[in-house]
């Protein structure tokens, strides 16, 4: 019997708030003290104040009432500066990471504890930056080593092959089966050259050397002549600043996050007209897409479609994030579509 009451209170104990635990608390110790009082009061009745029994009780039952109210509002107040702590460690658990505890006063232990849980949640962003910054920097580098051979060896042995087939087809002039050699060479010779437009193509995505060679707003260029141009997307691109090289960081992060809105244009937006807007002031650099598609809702964000939008649109957050930027998506059905990233010059330390 005490075991199964003694489960009991574990079991409330580890359930029940520690706000309602002291309420509890207080209210039956006033209580307990209230109903001691009256039970003396009526073992020893005052022979002329038989008749003040009914008003003291209502008195009683007053006060009783009027600490436990006051006790409840007192405790909400003490418990305040917890309650706040509560909520926002919530929201955090929902996927809010840049949500952080308020400045709390009133209370020295909970602002400790508030202040420690912000160092903690500042430390884990940190440690998670660049955990991220250096897996990116790593894909980015094996890509450079990839493109750099693809460009360095293979598309330089198709080019050769092309070149050598065009040779052979017109040393073949006046050969008995010139017809049908020239036009089997041919074949060949156009399977090669479809090779070589596809490994450039490959090689551009994974790393475009020219992004290495010139920088960034060449290679914005190179990719909007390459691939919205043939497709009868007008482009218009609007650069202010942007002269002379960034960090190779990010350089790559603003290039990838462009080339992602580019690209989500290219396959989902049936946009006809893109503009790109580059800024580089003292204070931040700026890139700024704007599509007249079909848009989306804005609810799409937080989860991958089966195209794979939502996980572009997330990369590209990441991408911003990493190098002290920020990025907004705002869209419209019907209305189109803006992506823009802004990177204060003094987070990413430019």
């Amino acid at each position: 019997m005490l075991q199964a009451v003694a489960d009991v209170i574990r079991r409330l104990n580890a359930q029940v708030p520690i706000f309602y635990k002291v309420l509890v608390a207080n209210v039956a110790l006033i209580a307990g003290t209230a109903l001691a009082s009256a039970w003396v009061i009526v073992r020893e009745p005052a022979p002329d104040l038989a008749g003040a029994y009914t008003g003291s009780t209502v008195i009683l039952a007053a006060a009783i009432s009027a600490s436990l109210l006051i006790n409840y509002l007192l405790m909400r107040v003490a418990f305040h500066p917890l309650f706040l702590l509560r909520e926002t460690m919530e929201e955090i658990r929902r996927g809010d990471r840049e949500k952080r505890a308020p400045e709390i006063s009133g209370d020295p232990d909970v602002a400790e504890l508030a202040a420690t849980l912000n160092q903690m949640l500042d430390e884990l962003a940190r440690h998670q930056r660049s955990v991220a910054s250096q897996i990116l920097r790593a894909l980015e580098d094996e890509r450079k080593r990839f493109a750099r051979e693809l460009h360095d060896e293979t598309s330089q042995a198709l080019t050769n092959l092309v070149i050598r087939l065009d040779l052979i087809k017109d040393s073949l002039a006046g050969s008995p089966n010139h017809a049908q050699l020239a036009e089997e060479i041919g074949r060949i010779r156009d399977m090669a050259a479809d090779a070589l437009t596809e490994t450039r193509r490959i090689t551009f995505d994974m790393r475009p050397t020219i992004l290495d060679d010139l920088g960034l707003v060449p290679a914005l260029r190179w990719y909007v002549k390459h691939k919205l141009d043939p497709l009868g997307i007008h482009v218009e691109m609007d650069v202010e600043g942007f002269q002379g090289r960034l960090p190779d960081e990010v350089e790559t992060a603003l290039f990838r996050i462009v080339q992602e809105a580019l690209t989500n244009v290219q396959k989902h937006a049936r946009a006809r007209s893109v503009t790109v807007t580059m800024r580089e002031t003292e204070e931040s650099l700026t890139a700024e897409i704007t599509d007249d598609g079909v848009g989306f809702s804005l609810l799409e964000l937080e989860k991958a479609d089966a195209n794979g939008r939502g996980m572009g649109l997330f990369g590209m957050r990441e991408r911003a994030e990493l190098v002290g930027g920020r990025l907004t998506v705002a869209s419209i059905r019907g209305r189109g579509t803006t992506v823009k990233v802004v990177i204060p010059r003094t987070v990413a330390n430019l």
